[in-house]
């Protein structure tokens, strides 16, 4: 395999692309200890090294200490070791040694977002937002019989209670700025006229 070229990245670092498009990021120093340079081959053996002995260890331990921090979905575990300059091949063997473990779990991960949010955002936006790392929330309900859906009228109120307090006295220009961030959240129209008529406001 061939190195088309390498290149300085960060502070003491250079990404390595091979022609196959394939590329990786490793320090400067360890990479003249390996004797690569551009336009030439790189030998299966000394990439095979390269990857067992020195890529996927690092990558398994950035990976831990990742999940370290905080609990993660597989696809935000696979995004971050890609911005950090990891193959595809080191990524898929990473999230294989972090799965022998049960380390990613993404109903678990649904479950404690939803926990944790779920009482000051709408259904909308916790679905948008775990979309966005990988999740589907319906799915994820369905296969975690402790993830309970927040009801939005609830948290609606809840929303009105932290802000208006125990009185809900807003005047007509308060109650309409509401109504408009309330729908911005993503809250349903009708949820909001249904809260704001229970509490007769």
């Amino acid at each position: 395999m061939r190195i088309t070229y390498v290149e300085k990245t960060g502070r003491k670092k250079v990404r390595v692309t091979m022609d196959d498009g394939e590329s990786f990021v490793v320090s400067e120093r360890d990479w003249e200890s390996f004797g690569g340079k551009a336009g030439e081959d790189l030998e299966d053996e000394l990439i095979l090294k390269l990857y067992r002995e020195y890529m996927l260890p690092r990558a398994k331990f950035r990976a831990l200490n990742l999940l370290k921090v905080r609990d993660r979905s597989r696809q935000e575990l696979a995004q971050r070791l890609k911005m950090d300059g990891y193959p595809e091949s080191v990524i898929k063997d990473t999230m294989a040694y972090v799965d022998s473990y049960h380390y990613l779990d993404d109903a678990r991960f649904a479950r404690n977002y939803v926990d944790y949010r779920g009482s000051r955002k709408s259904r909308r936006e916790l679905e948008y937002e775990l979309k966005m790392k990988g999740i589907d929330l319906r799915s994820a309900a369905e296969a975690d019989e402790y993830l309970e859906l927040p009801d939005d009228r609830e948290t609606i109120q809840s929303i009105l209670a932290k802000r208006w307090g125990s009185d809900m006295e807003p005047d007509p220009k308060e109650k309409e700025r509401m109504m408009r961030y309330l729908g911005r959240r993503g809250f349903r129209g009708g949820d909001i006229l249904s809260v704001y008529k229970k509490l007769g406001i």
